[in-house]
């Protein structure tokens, strides 16, 4: 297991800052999701997210969202032998329709499922949720949670 320390840093690649701008939810469109993936840095306690996968299978609403986690599991495999295995599951993310999003009760239930259940070679899952503001750096919500098993 890869395991990180509390003051985890994540950075995103440009390529996945400008492939999230492209999901941001406006004019009622329904919400978009998926998960993270990236490289980890233990030494520098440091992960950089270098790809956003979005779940194509999902069922979307204005409101929700419900990732195929089948299908987020086949891509991430696909990944990580195209990347020779240097890439990893960093978290899961999806989209909100205000400029500064936060978690619903919904989302804090999901992430408490998630960290109960999830079978993953890290200790820590990392949830974003992306706003539709103008600036997406500014307009995103990000948690890091580290998991007690």
């Amino acid at each position: 297991m890869i395991k990180m320390s509390k003051n985890l840093k994540v950075e995103f690649d440009n390529y996945c800052i400008k492939k999230l701008k492209k999901y941001q939810q406006k004019n009622g469109e329904p919400e978009s999701g998926g998960i993270l993936v990236g490289e980890i840095y233990p030494k520098q306690n440091k992960v950089i997210i270098k790809d956003i996968v979005v779940s194509k299978k999902a069922k979307r609403s204005f409101r929700g969202i419900n990732i195929d986690k089948k299908e987020m599991q086949e891509e991430l495999e696909k990944i990580r032998e195209k990347t020779n295995y240097r890439y990893y599951y960093i978290g899961d993310w999806h989209t909100h329709p205000e400029k500064y999003p936060k978690p619903s009760w919904i989302d804090k239930i999901s992430y408490k499922k998630t960290l109960q259940n999830i079978i993953i070679q890290t200790n820590f899952v990392v949830f974003l949720i992306v706003g539709n503001g103008k600036d997406l750096t500014k307009s995103m919500w990000l948690e890091v949670k580290f998991i007690k098993k």
